[in-house]
């Protein structure tokens, strides 16, 4: 019995495992009778048809236009949350035109509540799904039922897009050209969307066609997530098996689809200790291509490529064994980067697009050019991108080549393959280094709700390490009852994917986890459902099959009330065995830990407001035993939003530990992050982020103004300080390391469709 389970059974006596089973089988089975069931897809879509324009469709958020009148709208949306199947409380109407250009879509989100009903956070692109009042379509030109290109757009204009593949594989990041203007009355609100088709994708074969297409609405107020064409409410809205049919476009026959996107930026940095400062400011030019060579096929090209306007990365306290895993915010990479993805950032992912442009620090390094193709049909897809990145003080020059084929088999699975090169051509005194990787990977249905995905990995280095290998397997069962899955992976110690994420090296990671969804007919109700459930992680070295560590999260308590507030309780035994040469790099807090086992609890409490109200926040507390100590932490944020135009949050985190590591230390850390939002509209905003960090002994200012003066073309004015806080003798021994530096940047950037 390995120390995981031998730990939990020592800790329960067998009578009450066994009243407990008894009780949790209890509750799944009245969970169960409640639950609504999983629906199949239906034998026979809704359909929607669309009407060509006859004059012309100004976009003012106003339906009032002959062509608006004369299309016959569909309706009768239908709850996916939080009844499943019953009628919206609210109906929405929503009608498509089209002309050469582009498809409209205009929708009348009824309300009776009028203006002060809607609710919105604030005006930034990309805003939160569940928090605000919205209105989305997803479109499927290929009707493979497989991928989806989602605009979504709140009451105040605020717009989201995202590409989704299999429903739940999401790039939230990309940004396509579209528009869209809304308005508000005292019966609803009313959106009217423009979406040019040099933006689609679609088979190019086909004049007059049939797409996938559903909506999705989501009544805040309520916490009321509506649709069309309905889909089970384990699902996201992005499920394009359940979609309906868009009839009657004639998309216009492939011609010249070329955007460029050139920049201008003007750069001052100024670094250096005290009165020690050198000012300079050096004008860069470059930019972006995308040529859609066919409406399946698109050429991506990038030269000189600039991140300036890029938010500032979130400080994080890392008191784990493993890598810290921060998102890509670059816009280049966002684009179709869910093609590129396999793998886990839990574990390993084969190809990380942070490893290019990017030190190992977060630092930029300078990209004389990239490319990108994209090719993608009902059946398959493919993808290339090749990178130089430029060498500086701290990295070589560097050339990556990444490759992806995708095959779709039937009607829900897929099977994969990535490669990946690396070249660093090193510098004087270090060898040049080549780095290739091999990946396949896929993905099987067996049933609506039962999926299984798999990755295998081979990594090849020259120089360092030789050979090494990985493996990811996930399966797991989501339903409306609620959720079984079992995640297995295993990293080998040479494993080096030279533009991957690994979390942790020679290492075999066990995680089962689970959840019920109860909802029953007793429930108070201010409350949507309870969530009780268990995730839990094992880890072993794999080089010889030695426990590492170990963590279980029991949530007895999780509540969900109808406005969208939280309550939860867990209860987090851990096992951990150190070793001598893992206490060099872990060191939590900054302080040294002995060799040894160790095996402690730890106890959770959440609490999390409506966080859609002008007022919200959330608390969360942690304590218990921490290795040979305790450790309190304590996290907390707040949101004053008096209106979508202004927002002020803060966000804190404090750490207390007590009689911890070989010395029995105190230690006490601060992460403060508070941060202003400004609106006039979507298109003009003011956003300032400052991070005060007591374990980095650094501070962090993040200032940025964004004017959208046409659909993404913008400028900039960015104003970045960092500093860092320790005394003059330590400064004058690293002064390089301990400088202050300072950033002001002027861009514009300008969209030009050709």
């Amino acid at each position: 019995m390995n120390p995981y389970r031998k730990a939990m059974s020592a800790s329960r006596k067998i009578s009450f495992r066994q009243g407990l089973l008894g009780s949790v089988l209890s509750l799944i089975m009245v969970g169960s009778a409640q639950a609504q069931e999983v629906f199949p897809t239906p034998d026979t879509p809704l359909t929607i048809r669309a009407a060509r324009v006859q004059a012309t469709i100004h976009l003012d958020g106003d339906l009032s236009e002959t062509d608006w009148q004369r299309v016959v709208p569909v309706r009768g949306f239908r709850q996916a949350e939080p009844q499943q199947g019953n009628p919206a409380t609210f109906d929405t109407e929503v009608r498509i035109l089209y002309d050469d250009k582009n498809l409209y879509v205009g929708a009348i989100c009824y309300d009776t509540t009028g203006i002060p009903g809607v609710r919105v956070r604030d005006l930034r692109r990309d805003f939160d799904y569940f928090q605000n009042d919205l209105f989305g379509i997803s479109l499927d030109p290929f009707r493979d039922g497989r991928s989806a290109i989602v605009f979504q757009v709140n009451p105040h204009g605020g717009q989201r897009d995202i590409q989704v593949i299999d429903g739940n594989i999401y790039n939230r990041d990309w940004d396509a050209v579209w528009d869209g203007r809304t308005t508000v009355t005292d019966r609803g609100w009313v959106v009217e969307v423009a979406i040019p088709w040099h933006t689609l994708r679609y088979p190019e074969t086909m004049a007059a066609t049939q797409w996938g297409i559903n909506f999705v609405r989501n009544i805040r107020r309520h916490n009321e997530i509506t649709g069309w064409s309905p889909w089970p409410r384990v699902y996201s809205p992005y499920r394009m098996d359940y979609a309906g049919v868009l009839e009657g476009i004639e998309p216009p026959p492939p011609s010249t689809n070329l955007r460029v996107q050139p920049y201008l930026v003007m750069r001052g940095d100024r670094s250096g200790i005290r009165d020690d400062l050198s000012d300079g400011i050096e004008p860069e030019v470059g930019g972006d291509l995308k040529w859609a060579m066919t409406p399946s096929i698109v050429l991506d090209l990038t030269a000189n490529t600039d991140f300036a306007q890029v938010d500032a990365d979130r400080q994080v306290v890392n008191l784990t064994r493993f890598s810290v895993f921060f998102p890509e915010k670059r816009a280049f990479f966002l684009e179709n980067a869910n093609q590129f993805r396999t793998g886990s950032s839990e574990t390993v992912l084969p190809f990380f697009s942070r490893r290019i442009g990017l030190d190992n620090a977060g630092q930029p390094v300078p990209i004389d050019a990239g490319l990108r193709l994209i090719s993608r049909t009902a059946r398959r897809s493919f993808g290339g991108l090749v990178v130089r990145q430029r060498s500086n003080d701290r990295t070589p020059t560097s050339h990556v080549a990444v490759g992806r084929f995708i095959q779709n088999v039937g009607n829900t699975n897929r099977i994969g393959a990535l490669a990946t090169v690396r070249h660093d051509e090193g510098f004087a005194d270090a060898p040049s280094v080549l780095n290739t990787v091999g990946t396949v990977d896929g993905q099987f249905r067996f049933t609506q709700t039962l999926t299984l995905r798999w990755m295998a990995s081979a990594s090849w280095t020259q120089h360092e390490g030789g050979e090494g290998f990985s493996a990811y397997a996930w399966l797991g069962d989501d339903s409306n009852w609620g959720y079984l899955g079992h995640l297995q992976a295993i990293i080998s110690e040479n494993y080096n994917p030279g533009v991957g994420f690994v979390s942790r090296r020679d290492l075999i990671v066990t995680s089962p986890a689970g959840n019920v969804d109860l909802r029953p007919a007793w429930k108070p109700r201010s409350v949507r459902r309870f969530e009780p459930g268990f995730v839990s992680y094992i880890y072993h070295r794999l080089s010889d099959g030695q426990f590492q560590e170990a963590w279980l999260s029991l949530t007895p308590l999780n509540v969900e009330f109808q406005n969208g507030a939280e309550i939860s309780f867990h209860i987090q035994p851990n096992w951990q065995k150190l070793e001598a040469e893992d206490t060099a790099f872990f060191q939590p807090l900054g302080v040294e830990l002995a060799p040894g086992n160790y095996h402690y609890v730890r106890y959770n409490a959440e609490v999390q407001s409506d966080l859609s109200r002008k007022y919200s926040g959330s608390a969360e507390l942690i304590i218990g035993n921490f290795f040979n100590g305790t450790l309190a932490n304590l996290e907390l944020s707040a949101r004053l939003a008096p209106s979508p135009r202004m927002a002020l949050s803060a966000a804190y985190e404090y750490n207390r530990a007590a009689s911890l590591g070989i010395n029995e230390e105190k230690k006490v850390s601060h992460l403060l992050g508070p941060e202003l939002r400004l609106a006039l509209n979507p298109r003009l905003q003011f956003n300032a982020f400052y991070q005060y960090n007591t374990v980095a002994k650094q501070a962090n200012w993040n200032v940025r103004f964004s004017y959208e003066f046409r659909p993404l073309s913008y400028l900039y004015l960015v104003f970045n300080d960092a500093r860092h806080f320790v005394n003059d003798t330590t400064r004058r021994t690293d002064p390089e390391r301990f400088a202050t530096q300072q950033q002001a940047i002027i861009k514009v950037t300008y969209l030009r469709q050709l």
